[in-house]
């Protein structure tokens, strides 16, 4: 991902905090706020455009520090959202199957995926991908009216 790109991953970013309860910000975000949290031409941790062999946008992904404090360093915490309309089609499978071997490279053994408890299809992509759910958090924000639970998926990954 690029500098250019970060106004389509807001675009796409801001129809889930505006339509979903898979984000957890209730107001769109700008641009500056993205660079913020993505890694952009960072040594380590990157983000990723989801382009169509014909370059059409189909979502972004990244992954980033999972916590700040030094003893986390190999743990990564992964973030993938696609374009509306776009889910269930096996394109998150293909991308999760493209970057876990990336992470793995990088140095780190341990992906964290933080799901709002009812998004179901991102629920099943990350068990379609291994990925063992290790902790629910339970009435932990409130989003449309609703109280939502936040649940961690976890993979561990063979080290070389």
């Amino acid at each position: 991902m690029r500098e250019k790109d970060l106004e389509t991953v807001r675009d796409i970013y801001n129809h889930y905090i505006l339509h979903s309860t898979a984000v957890y910000y209730t107001q769109p975000i700008r641009t500056e706020e993205l660079r913020t949290f993505l890694p952009l031409g960072h040594p380590k941790y990157h983000s990723y455009l989801i382009e169509a062999p014909d370059e059409e946008v189909l979502g972004f992904c990244y992954y980033a520090p999972f916590k700040p404090k030094d003893a986390f360093r190999i743990s990564v915490e992964l973030t993938l959202y696609l374009r509306p309309g776009l889910t269930g089609q096996g394109i998150g499978y293909q991308v999760m199957l493209l970057v876990e071997p990336v992470i793995r490279d990088m140095g780190f053994s341990n992906i964290i995926a933080l799901i709002s408890g009812d998004n179901e299809p991102s629920i099943r992509m990350f068990e379609k991908c291994g990925y063992e759910r290790c902790a629910c958090i339970r009435q932990v924000a409130e989003k449309f009216g609703k109280k939502l639970d936040l649940v961690m998926y976890q993979k561990l990954l063979p080290t070389h």
